[in-house]
């Protein structure tokens, strides 16, 4: 295996990642006059396919947490935590505040709330704005993982120093939890234990990557069968009405196996594809953005499309998702053009910092 292949399966799942993460957020159908049940199916499929799919984007930072920075030579808490700063918390804290004071205006000034600002509830006092960049409720449906994984990379010098036998035996029982304590974007310690176990095994993984491969092989027939089972009964669960006491498990389970399932095939692509290389290497920008971009662009877009394609939800739900993230696409090009190297203090993103390898906000490398 050559390093090539290493760092373009781990980087091109960054890819996969977004765009899982975004498509479970904008691939909405409208619900038309006629067509409720295609609008109940597509909604069904889109959070079969998409929702939990944060767990894609947990592992990937494990996963890079420990690859890129062993690579770094010897680890610098002090540098680690600037880069944290800069690319993770920096963008976060000014577009929630430019967020917010959009929201503070519009309460104050105009009376109205704006839906895709702090879950369409008032931003009118300092306190509003304080809880939101807590708990990342400025624009809730993505922002509540950054507060999350500033909390993991605030402990980020003992996970990097854990041993790989400890760091094994506190994975058996640790994996175990987020079948018992299901995600909640509104609850940090409940994410903790859902999304923690999910990033050492990134760690793990990178550690233990050889190994870890050939495990997926052995087992493909069965991770397989498990994913699509699961599937089928979140598809039935959301369909036909909640039967699962805890589907978030049942997410936990079919996104480990599609993940593992995509990792599989990712591994034996032998060419560059500029498509996935250019998700990976903006997939925070696109992460900070694309929840806006929906909440200004959603409803002109269905009541333009509703009128034109009366009763093609599925028509209207890709027509819309396309045009959504390419215009935030255009928007990511010309911040970088008009910001340069300072664009990501706004939008997320880095320069280059690794000699022979090019790095984003999260720490990626990939063969140049």
């Amino acid at each position: 295996m050559t390093q090539k292949n290493y760092d373009l399966t781990f980087h091109y799942f960054r890819a996969f990642a977004i765009v899982s993460v975004m498509l479970t957020h904008m691939w909405v159908g409208p619900v038309l006059a006629g067509s409720e049940d295609a609008a109940r199916l597509q909604d069904s499929l889109r959070l079969c396919l998409f929702h939990s799919a944060t767990i894609y984007f947990v592992f990937i930072s494990g996963y890079l947490f420990d690859f890129v920075n062993r690579r770094k030579g010897q680890f610098s808490p002090l540098r680690f935590y600037k880069s944290k700063i800069v690319n993770v918390f920096c963008p976060y804290f000014i577009l929630s505040l430019l967020l917010l004071a959009a929201g503070w205006v519009s309460h104050h000034w105009f009376g109205y709330d704006i839906p895709f600002i702090n879950d369409g509830t008032p931003v009118a006092s300092l306190w509003d704005i304080l809880r939101c960049l807590a708990y990342g409720s400025a624009s809730l449906v993505p922002y509540w993982y950054i507060p999350f994984i500033m909390t993991v990379f605030s402990v980020g010098p003992l996970i990097f120093h854990l041993p790989t036998g400890l760091l094994q035996k506190i994975l058996l029982p640790a994996s175990v939890l987020p079948l018992m304590v299901p995600r909640l974007l509104v609850s940090p310690l409940r994410n903790l234990c859902f999304f923690v176990p999910i990033f050492l095994m990134g760690v793990y993984c990178a550690r233990n990557r050889d190994a870890c491969m050939a495990f997926i092989r052995r087992h493909l027939g069965a991770i397989r069968v498990t994913a699509v089972l699961t599937s089928l009964l979140i598809v039935a669960d959301h369909y036909f009405g909640s039967f699962m006491p805890n589907i978030e498990g049942a997410y936990y389970v079919q996104k480990l196996c599609i993940g593992s399932w995509v990792l599989e095939l990712l591994e034996g692509m032998d060419r560059e594809v500029l498509a996935l290389d250019f998700l990976a290497r903006y997939s925070f920008p696109l992460f900070f953005l694309h929840a806006i971009f929906q909440g200004i662009f959603q409803a002109p877009l269905f009541q333009v499309l509703g009128a034109a394609l009366p009763g093609q939800v599925f028509t209207i739900a890709n027509l819309t998702v396309t045009v959504e993230i390419a215009l935030c696409i255009l928007c990511i090009l010309a911040i970088k053009k008009v910001m340069g190297k300072r664009s990501r203090y706004l939008i997320g993103g880095q320069r280059n910092a690794c000699r022979g390898h090019s790095t984003d906000s999260a720490g990626g490398c990939r063969r140049q």
